[in-house]
C-alpha cells in the first residue's frame, strides 16, 4: 500500500513537473516572440530612417522640369522669355545642372536622324519646390521658324531627367506645346526602365503623330 502511494505521488509530481516545464516553455516562447517582434520593428524603423537620410542626400523620388515664363492659357507668347526649373516632390534636388539643345532633323539621309545644337548650359546647384521657381536663363524662340524642338537634360544626384519639348507657332502668333518628361531607373537585373513623369499635348496642337526623342 505504501509503495503504491509513493508511486502515485511520484507520478503526480512528474505530471506537475511536466506541466510547469510546459508553462515555462510557453512563457519563454511568448517572451521570445515579443523580443523578435521588437527586433523586427527596430530593424524596419532603422531601414526607414536610413532611406529617409539617403533620400535627403540624393533627392529621393523628386524630379524637375523646365517651363517658359510666358506659358499662358492661349499658349506660349511669341517673345523672349525667362525659363525656370520646377521641382516636383518634397525633397530638394542637389548638384543640378541643366542643358538645352535644339533638335535639328536631318532629311538628307535615307534613315531618320538628327543633330543637337546646344543653346543653354548651366550649373544650378540646389533646387527646391517653390512658388518662385529658379530662373535658368532667357530663351528666344526663332522668328524664322514655325516649329522648333528642344531636348533638355536635367542632371541631379538622384539621376537624369530628359524633357523633349516641341513648339509650333499658330496663326494667332502663339506657340502651342507638346512635351514628354521621363527618366530611366535602374532595375535589379542591371537594365534600365523608362518612367514617364509628365506628358502634355495642347488640345489644338497641329501635329498628331509625334515622334519623341528618347535618348
Amino acid at each position: 500500500m505504501t509503495a503504491a502511494i509513493i508511486i502515485l505521488i511520484g507520478g503526480s509530481l512528474s505530471v506537475i513537473g511536466v506541466y510547469i516545464a510546459a508553462r515555462q516553455a510557453m512563457k519563454d516562447s511568448v517572451e521570445l516572440d515579443k523580443k523578435n517582434e521588437k527586433i523586427i520593428g527596430l530593424t524596419e524603423e532603422n531601414a526607414r530612417l536610413g532611406k529617409e537620410a539617403l533620400d535627403q542626400i540624393t533627392g529621393g523620388t523628386s524630379w524637375a522640369y523646365l517651363r517658359s515664363g510666358l506659358d499662358t492659357l492661349h499658349g506660349i507668347m511669341n517673345q523672349p522669355s525667362i525659363w525656370t526649373i520646377n521641382v516636383v516632390g518634397d525633397i530638394p534636388l542637389y548638384d543640378v545642372t541643366v542643358s538645352i539643345s535644339e533638335i535639328i532633323h536631318v532629311s538628307s539621309l535615307p534613315t531618320k536622324a538628327h543633330n543637337m545644337k546646344t543653346i543653354l548650359s548651366k550649373e544650378v546647384g540646389t533646387v527646391t519646390s517653390s512658388l518662385y521657381p529658379e530662373q535658368i536663363g532667357l530663351i528666344t524662340l526663332p522668328s524664322d521658324k514655325n516649329k522648333v524642338e528642344f531636348l533638355a537634360r536635367i542632371k541631379a544626384r538622384n539621376g537624369e531627367i530628359i524633357q523633349h519639348i516641341i513648339f509650333m507657332k499658330m496663326k494667332d502668333n502663339y506657340w502651342r506645346i507638346a512635351e514628354k518628361i521621363f527618366r530611366y531607373k535602374p532595375e535589379s537585373n542591371g537594365r534600365f526602365k523608362k518612367e514617364i513623369l509628365k506628358e502634355r499635348i495642347d488640345i489644338d496642337f497641329p501635329q498628331k503623330d509625334i515622334e519623341w526623342v528618347e535618348i
